[in-house]
């Protein structure tokens, strides 16, 4: 019978192989840390899972009060409207402003604030009285009004100045709106 005899490695090959049995510990253990550290990172930023049920914000500016709530709705935001603001560029009664901004990635029941158009801003009516007419006019079409009818009634002191206006002066009207005058015809008897 044979026996094969066991031959005991040299020391310089036991040498390395615990070496690379060692470097392939540390090697492991390096990768395990780094993992780690990424999970714990990335957990850290964004705490949030990867796959929520988070949704983007659709926009909804120049949209009707009523199409601005179904979209916000069937996305899974909850429509709040505060109010309005002037604006000469999108019809009355649509969004004119949303809060948070299209786009963005926000988990569902959040508020979306909107803000509607008032439609363009109104224009006050500049106090003209005791200018002569055709002064009175250029200040009136300078505001963004237009000049309506001009009526001459008999009084005051001297013809062609401005007695009132009708709407008074700092009433509120959309640009382009009317304004009457009412200017004097000079010293007279009233009739």
């Amino acid at each position: 019978m044979r026996t094969r005899r066991h031959v005991a490695p040299s020391g310089l090959e036991s040498l390395r192989a615990v070496a690379w049995r060692r470097f392939g510990l540390e090697l492991a253990l390096i990768a395990g840390v780094a993992v780690l550290g990424f999970g714990l990172t990335s957990t850290w930023i964004n705490p949030e899972p990867i796959l929520g049920d988070d949704h983007a914000v659709p926009r909804v500016v120049e949209l009707s009060e009523a199409e601005a709530r179904q979209a916000l709705a069937d996305a899974g935001f909850r429509p709040r409207i505060e109010g309005q603001w002037p604006n000469a560029q999108i019809p009355r009664g649509a969004v004119a402003w949303q809060d948070p901004p299209p786009d963005m990635v926000l988990p569902p029941n959040t508020v979306v604030t909107l803000v509607l158009s008032a439609g363009p801003a109104v224009v006050a009516v500049p106090d003209v009285v005791g200018l002569s007419g055709p002064f009175a006019e250029k200040i009136i079409e300078a505001a963004g009004i237009a000049v309506g009818s001009v009526d001459t009634v008999r009084g005051g002191q001297e013809a062609g100045v401005v007695l009132a206006t009708r709407p008074p002066p700092g009433h509120g009207r959309p640009p382009g709106a009317a304004v009457d005058l009412v200017v004097s015809g000079g010293p007279g008897t009233a009739p």
